[in-house]
């Protein structure tokens, strides 16, 4: 299995983090112009990869303290030379953590975003019920994917999945799994494109 994009790591890993950061451009710039109108203090990117997306989310929310999370120690560095000023400015924070086990307080972000990576979590269950955790009563958690499973993508999403460990999930699975932790939940999609975000508002507060 290859399993440089679920944890890059050394010299192929830095490649594949510009790679990433370039191909996942369009997918993040159409996720983030599709949010609903807030203006978060706090953001929390789970999955940060090469930090692409905190740079987009700091153009977006120029006001707002920004914090990155990724498995990956290589993947943590190379976002953390992306987004150096944002970090010597004190508007971002970049750590290595898990996110089935997010180092934040409870209603701790008004914005938890994760793009291309809740098909890799270990434990999906649970990495979305901390997901859920750390989102502010109120605040809003996003998940987007290039892929989600559709008659007209299964030949290449059967096929990525295998190369990569990928496990997706159906929209329905997804919509329900957010909305048990006391969120309301829209679903997006471009169908020709395969293209899914899921966006979620807490709405009642649960016991984790």
């Amino acid at each position: 299995m290859d399993d440089r994009f679920r944890k890059p790591e050394g010299e192929i890993g830095i490649a594949t983090l510009r790679e990433m950061n370039e191909h996942h451009r369009p997918l993040s710039e159409w996720a983030l112009s599709n949010l609903p109108n807030i203006t978060p203090d706090s953001i929390l990117d789970i999955g940060c990869g090469g930090g692409m997306m905190i740079s987009l989310l700091h153009k977006k929310y120029d006001d707002a303290l920004i914090a990155g999370i990724d498995i990956s120690e290589t993947a943590v560095r190379f976002a953390r030379e992306t987004n150096k000023k944002l970090i010597d400015e004190g508007k971002c924070k970049i750590d290595v953590a898990s996110v089935e086990d997010i180092p934040s307080d409870e209603f701790s972000f008004d914005l938890v975003i994760s793009c291309e990576s809740y098909f890799f979590w270990q434990d999906l269950i649970k990495g979305m019920e901390e997901a859920c955790r750390v989102v502010a009563f109120g605040g809003h958690i996003v998940i987007v994917s290039e892929a989600y499973p559709h008659p007209d993508f299964d030949a290449v999403n059967k096929e990525h999945s295998e190369m990569y460990g990928m496990k997706l999930r159906s929209n329905d699975y997804m919509k329900a799994l957010i909305g048990s932790f006391g969120f309301e939940v829209d679903v997006i999609t471009v169908e020709e494109k395969n293209w899914v975000m899921f966006v979620g508002k807490k709405t009642a507060l649960s016991s984790f």
